[in-house]
């Protein structure tokens, strides 16, 4: 969602603080945590009645007893828009300070309702919650939620959602809304690499050195990581066995390096390194693990909003600030193979590829090579404008630029010719590269 914010009056804070010590608080050990413990219930006892009588939870009744909407979180859009639509005559508790549990509050609400339903996203805490207030105090009222199939356990929610959840307890008549209904068939639109993104580039190459290396596929394991170079999951390039949490393509893999024959190749982002990808690097030179790390050097957090890392010679309020070097970094932990290329140069990356995966050990391979948004944005403020076309003449229509390198930009026109969409294309001419018979050519 979006909309206006009317911002007050901004207070500046001070500068800089001053911490005042007490060990018996911040010291975690034995003697001092018995004692915090006892604080901490102590607390949270207070907090509770806080809760009980915050402000920020509402009961919003609308003329009605025979059903309790118990909801919180997006989930209460949800809920108003098919009370709304439908001018049901419920009540509504919306929970927002709802840690500790406000046991009181909802006591009381159950017991003004002849029966509840629970409408909240992810897992059923506060049904849980409310279950057990209701065995508690021996209340013979039916709950209504996840755990007895009235909502789905799984999904984000709309309105369709929690409409269909309501019409299973409520008089179906009651529930008029209809789900968005087109006679345009919409086609699905996974998410992609963008027009120009680098990692496509780093994968094509690979792929390549891969297959002139004649390694099989089932012999080689893909440990991806979390950010955009995961999307290389996607035919044709399925290049992602399995992706947990950062830092993990390393770590997992040096298990996995160890436990089979298999070539582990991991890729991590260059902002995910610095996060969490250097310790496993440790473990896997000191364990002398056979592991090629590919370590995706995009010049930005791209997945995430495009916020700076220690890699950049800015801060995260761009400042001027020392920019701290990946392949130093990797050269000082020890791996036996370190080097750093642009993906952009395919027959180079490609050529770099195919030698570290012979090499036994650990090798790094950092692709260095700016997010199209960063090499737009320069561009735009520069004002150029490169774009790239297909010499129909020249073209086979061999399809190695649709069905290999996969750029969102090159498509299949009705009549099978092959073209660059204008509006689309990055000008990074990486594809003009993937042509074998060179009929892509700068558009002038």
């Amino acid at each position: 969602m979006r909309g206006l914010v009317n911002l007050g009056p901004i207070v500046s804070g001070k500068e800089k603080g001053i911490f005042e010590k007490d060990p018996a608080q911040f010291v975690v050990m034995p003697a001092n945590m018995v004692a915090r413990r006892k604080k901490l219930i102590e607390k949270l006892t207070r907090i509770k009645e806080t809760a009980n009588k915050s402000p920020l939870n509402k009961i919003i009744d609308k003329g009605g007893d025979r059903f309790g909407i118990v909801t919180s979180g997006s989930a209460y859009n949800y809920v108003m828009d098919v009370v709304s639509e439908n001018n049901l005559k419920v009540k509504i508790l919306k929970l927002t300070f709802s840690y500790p549990f406000p046991e009181k509050l909802v006591l009381d609400f159950i017991n003004s309702v002849n029966n509840i339903l629970v409408v909240e996203e992810v897992e059923p805490v506060m049904e849980n919650e409310v279950l057990a207030i209701i065995g508690k105090y021996n209340i013979r009222k039916k709950v209504y939620g996840k755990l007895d199939g009235t909502l789905p356990r799984i999904y984000e929610y709309t309105p369709d959602i929690v409409s269909a959840g309501m019409a299973k307890i409520i008089d179906k008549e009651f529930i008029k809304r209809e789900k968005f209904s087109t006679e345009l068939p919409l086609p699905l639109r996974p998410p992609v690499l963008c027009p120009g993104c680098p990692h496509r580039a780093t994968s094509f190459a690979l792929k390549k050195a891969i297959k002139k290396l004649k390694l099989k596929e089932e012999d080689i394991i893909y440990s991806s990581d979390i950010g955009c170079y995961a999307l290389a999951i996607q035919a044709p390039y399925k290049m992602a066995d399995y992706c947990i949490s950062m830092g993990s393509s390393i770590g997992i893999g040096c298990g996995f390096a160890k436990a089979t024959n298999q070539k582990v190749i991991s890729f991590i982002g260059d902002s995910t390194f610095f996060h969490a990808g250097v310790p496993p690097l440790i473990n896997a030179v000191h364990n002398k693990d056979n592991i090629l790390v590919v370590i995706l050097d995009d010049r930005i957090t791209g997945m995430t909003g495009g916020q700076t890392n220690p890699g950049m010679p800015i801060d995260g309020m761009g400042n001027p600030a020392p920019e701290v070097s990946i392949e130093k970094i990797v050269r000082g932990v020890g791996a036996g193979l370190v080097k750093t290329i642009d993906p952009v140069d395919l027959k180079k990356t490609e050529e770099i590829f195919k030698e570290a995966l012979e090499f036994e050990g650990v090798a790094v391979i950092i692709t260095k090579h700016p997010c199209s948004m960063i090499t737009d944005a320069e561009n735009r403020k520069k004002g150029i404008s490169i774009k790239y076309t297909i010499n129909q003449e020249e073209c086979s229509r061999c399809l190695i630029c649709v069905k290999n390198f996969t750029c969102p930009a090159i498509y299949i026109e009705k009549d099978g010719s092959v073209n660059i969409n204008p509006l689309l294309c990055d000008g990074c001419g990486v594809c003009a590269q993937v042509c074998p018979k060179k009929a892509i050519e700068v558009k002038k």
